[in-house]
């Protein structure tokens, strides 16, 4: 978010981007560039309970009167109330969220950030030319992150220059709100029907009720500097500034093939027991296996964090079972045939910038468990997967990244052997060579020869029909789908002249200025636009919706299929700059998806770690 300002046109305007700042444990400080909550998942304090998951949402918002004048804004039935952007005057990021107020001379600048490793966050006020009366009222609730629901039966306590309250469905969790400046007047208010037009529009409960406990009141005589806390743990107020001033120094130290994303990187590392993880995407995912092995070398390695890419690697191995990798970590579910395979190739690649053969030897059983397992010859079920007699990987439905479901059923089940799987399949197996290789322990597994034979059964995707590869076979699918760009992006594993193929299908039929579409617009099942309840939304996520995270495979293969030329090099930076460059959305990062369609609005997550990562990688080849 460094460096961002912005001076919105309206409440329209304001609402549409969104920021959020992390704390290190999965919880974090979200809202709008005006100050509202469009979301249930908004807040100034969400914090991660048993980190990085348990996230509860227990402050809502800060809203600020000064002598009448209000500078907040909520959405009613029917209504915006108060229309506190009527006085915002600029809302920048340098490098944390800062309101900017004009109330006639008076100006009043309002900054939030959190304490890294704590869910505690900080919103200082510097106000000058002040006169008259300021009051400031903390909205707060007690629930789970994921919705809006009944307000629960509060208590508080009163602590100095604050209060501590406490919810009777979760009454373990304490919430502190202290000043350094204003002084704390308890007096219990509910305010009623607050909706969030976010959840309105995907289908979800969008209204509920919140608390008001009482206001911070300081009277204002000209300048002032002052801060509100809200934490779960500290029952008094921090040295704020100096606070304020280590994360500052800290996101300074940062650094990232595209400057701009670095912070953004930084967010979705996260501690998880002893150790880190990497979240998937804000706001609502936790710590995915897929989504961490892809984003790993993007977030971590081009960053130069290696010491927190152990971290990672070292979480995921421990939770491996038979060879495969967790599909969510935190809801400990294997129903998953890549993520495992994608943990070899972040491995290889960890290898690869650090040349650290110490880890690799301590990870080294785990990945002759994920060969143990990939290599068994055995029949499929419905979630399962298995070697073939051709060396191929056959998987049940839905193992795929492609796994959305719609009244159970998988929207594309991409049962058989899957074109991506295999190419990764055959990455890890060479992959693996290398690093036996380097460990001096060629003659355990020779994982080269049945790399071999994958090499060989894999022109059987060929489709001469099409020009490009069978999205699944031994069922044939032909339907034009992204996941071919990754094997087409590996440099070994198929002929240039079937790349060259592969490249100009995608490019023709699938490419977009944020990434690549999941379905050719020509395929009659094709979705051009990702919108509407969790149903069609559902329905649409892989039919069409873009991937921005597809831009790193296709960057791969421009790269093999072109060459390292100056002009491949800057076509490729060309192709990267809109992600790059994108000002809708999520603030200083890349969401989940986009629409199929023009004019490619940003849907999903406002911040997906893949989407980051694989840009950042990609950029780093090509910078």
């Amino acid at each position: 978010m460094a460096g961002f300002s912005f001076r919105p046109q309206g409440y329209e305007d304001g609402s549409g981007r969104e920021w959020l700042l992390a704390n290190g444990l999965g919880g974090y400080a979200s809202a709008t560039a005006v100050g509202s909550n469009t979301r249930a998942y908004h807040g100034l304090l969400v914090a991660a309970l048993k980190p990085p998951v348990d996230r509860w949402l227990l402050l809502s918002s800060l809203d600020e009167e000064l002598e009448g004048v209000q500078l907040a804004n909520h959405q009613y039935p029917g209504v915006i109330h108060p229309q506190g952007f009527k006085y915002l005057q600029e809302f920048r990021c340098d490098p944390f969220p800062r309101f900017c107020y004009k109330i006639e001379s008076c100006l009043i600048e309002k900054t939030v950030f959190m304490i890294r490793g704590e869910n505690t966050v900080i919103i200082n006020y510097r106000i000058k030319n002040g006169k008259g009366m300021m009051r400031i009222l903390p909205l707060v609730h007690s629930r789970s992150f994921h919705a809006a629901c009944s307000l629960p039966g509060m208590m508080q306590e009163p602590l100095f220059k604050g209060t501590a309250i406490r919810s009777k469905i979760r009454p373990e969790i304490r919430l502190n709100i202290l000043s350094d400046g204003p002084n704390y007047a308890p007096q219990d208010t509910i305010y009623y029907n607050f909706e969030y037009e976010a959840e309105r529009l995907r289908g979800l409960a969008s209204k509920e009720d919140l608390l008001c406990p009482g206001s911070f009141e300081i009277k204002l005589s000209g300048d002032s500097c002052f801060a509100i806390a809200a934490s779960t743990w500290r029952n008094a107020m921090p040295d704020w500034r100096a606070e304020q001033e280590k994360e500052k120094e800290r996101l300074k130290g940062l650094i990232a093939p595209v400057p701009d994303l670095a912070a953004a990187a930084d967010t979705f590392l996260a501690k998880r027991g002893e150790g880190k993880s990497l979240i998937a995407g804000y706001h609502w995912f936790d710590d995915w296996g897929r989504d961490a092995m892809i984003s790993l070398p993007g977030l971590l390695l081009c960053t130069g964090r290696f010491e927190d890419a152990k971290h990672v690697l070292r979480s995921f191995a421990a939770a491996m079972k038979e060879g495969v990798l967790p599909n969510d970590l935190g809801a400990g579910s294997y129903n998953t045939v890549d993520a495992s395979l994608w943990f070899v190739r972040a491995l290889g690649r960890y290898f690869a910038y650090s040349k650290d053969l110490e880890f690799v030897r301590e990870i080294w059983p785990r990945l002759v468990e994920v060969f143990t397992r990939y290599s068994r010859p055995e029949g499929i079920s419905g979630g399962d997967f298995a070697c073939q007699e051709d060396g191929l990987i056959a998987s049940g439905p839905a193992l795929t990244w492609m796994d959305a479901r719609l009244d159970g059923q998988p929207v594309s089940p991409r049962s058989g052997k899957c074109c991506e799987i295999n190419a990764l399949w055959y990455s890890a197996l060479r992959d693996m060579q290398k690093l036996t290789d380097a460990l001096g322990r060629s003659q355990d597994i020779e994982f080269a020869s049945l790399a071999e034979e994958v090499k060989k059964s894999y022109l059987k995707y060929w489709n001469s029909e099409t020009g490009c590869l069978f999205d699944v076979i031994d069922h044939e699918d032909a339907s034009i789908r992204p996941n071919q760009i990754i094997a087409a992006g590996i440099a070994d594993l198929l002929p240039d002249v079937m790349k060259m193929s592969i490249f100009d299908v995608v490019t023709r039929e699938l490419l977009t200025p944020f990434g690549l579409r999941t379905l050719s617009p020509r395929d009659p099942r094709y979705i051009g636009r990702y919108e509407g309840d969790m149903r069609h939304r559902d329905g649409s996520y892989h039919q069409g919706t873009v991937w921005p995270w597809l831009m790193g495979p296709y960057i791969d293969a421009l790269l093999i299929v072109q060459g390292r030329s100056q002009a491949a090099l800057a076509q490729a930076r060309e192709l990267l700059r809109p992600l790059i460059e994108m000002q809708s959305g999520g603030i200083g990062t890349i969401p989940e998806v986009f629409d199929g369609d023009c004019p490619h609005r940003p849907g999903g997550c406002i911040s997906q770690a893949w989407s980051v990562a694989e840009v950042l990688r990609a950029w780093d080849k090509v910078r």
